[in-house]
């Protein structure tokens, strides 16, 4: 059973799998760090669509976000 919050947690390790994977073909750099990425994807990316009264963001806000993010 994962710790903390559990659905917060698995999908913190699918997204840092997927991170992982993304640098086996050189698409982010061997230097990233994957658990810190996705940690920090979670939690930004909760805090974008935690607020259910306000307008959602667009597609391009969340790339923009998360290329801001991840390393290239």
């Amino acid at each position: 059973m994962p710790t903390g919050v559990p659905i917060l947690t698995e999908a913190g390790q699918v997204i840092r799998d997927y991170l992982a994977a993304e640098q086996t073909y050189g698409r982010i750099p061997a230097s990233a760090d994957t658990d810190v990425l996705g940690l920090t994807l979670i939690g930004s990316t909760q805090l974008l669509f935690a607020d259910r009264t306000g307008v959602r963001p667009t597609a391009d806000q969340v790339r923009a976000f998360v290329g801001s993010v991840v390393p290239a």
